[in-house]
């Protein structure tokens, strides 16, 4: 007896069933315009897209979960990142709730981004690849004419600097993900209302799921007896520094150590950010 699936959703457990289609989609209108397009100029920009295609269709998936999010566009914001290589080539991540950037006016919000590491061309701040990153949404529109899946290509043009401020982003979640303190990883699990094809299962546990590790402890010192304890709304960011780190011999020695964000409040309450999310550049 088949199991009757569900609409896909935009769950870590859907997440390889939707790059699946994703990068189907993409091949099928490439095929439709290299038929259309064969003069020699198209040649390279067809071959280029083609390898995109196939780039997605095996890229390594990322969940990152909205806490997760939070932390790391505000990492990217405050600057001062450690040079962190890539994990990989390429790789599909998806935000849980979106980017929270300020977009040009008609460009839908970010939700995912294929990222590709362009070793071709020199990146930003004396790194020798480039982060060339492909984006996506989760906007009800745009889904719809891709077939109602939860995700969608972006195929505006970027404005200047929102490469840039992504690969700021996508730095973040690489240093973060390496900080056990302060990020959990963990494979995909499958819920009771993911009902996926029997195909996708073994799949599901290949999404890397960032997530953030709950602080278990109230800020602050404990109360003196006899003062009330005070009531704390919501969780804040303490932004990560740099310091010269003692070690060796008697520490005798400094070496510059990044020194990680990490979140402070009751693991019950809201995470709010310092300020709002302005890492654009013009």
């Amino acid at each position: 007896m088949s199991r009757r699936r569900n609409k896909p959703r935009l769950t870590p457990a859907w997440l390889p069933w939707i790059r699946t289609r994703l990068a189907g989609r993409l091949r099928d209108r490439l095929s439709r315009t290299s038929r259309l397009l064969q003069a020699t100029p198209y040649q390279r920009m067809l071959a280029e897209a083609w390898n995109e295609a196939d780039s997605l269709a095996a890229a390594p998936l990322w969940w990152v979960s909205r806490d997760m999010t939070t932390l790391a566009v505000d990492t990217a914001q405050a600057g001062g990142l450690p040079d962190t290589d890539p994990p990989s080539p390429a790789g599909f991540i998806c935000f849980d709730g979106g980017l929270g950037l300020e977009l040009p006016d008609g460009m839908p919000p970010i939700a995912a981004v294929h990222w590709i590491i362009d070793g071709s061309r020199p990146g930003p701040e004396g790194r020798s690849w480039l982060i060339r990153p492909l984006l996506y949404t989760a906007d009800h529109d745009a889904c719809a004419k891709e077939g109602d899946l939860p995700l969608a290509p972006i195929d505006a043009t970027p404005t200047a600097g929102l490469p840039e401020a992504l690969g700021d982003i996508l730095l973040a979640v690489w240093a973060l993900s390496q900080e056990p303190r302060i990020c959990q990883a963990k494979p995909a699990q499958p819920s009771p209302q993911d009902r996926l094809p029997a195909s996708q299962e073994p799949e599901i546990r290949k999404v890397k799921m960032l997530v953030l590790r709950e602080n278990l402890h109230r800020p602050g010192r404990p109360a003196e007896p006899g003062d009330e304890q005070r009531a704390w709304t919501h969780r804040w960011i303490v932004r990560g520094f740099w310091r010269n780190q003692a070690y060796g011999p008697d520490h005798a020695l400094r070496r510059r150590q990044w020194i990680p964000p990490y979140v402070k409040g009751p693991a019950d309450k809201p995470l709010i950010a310092k300020e709002t999310v302005r890492i654009w550049r013009r």
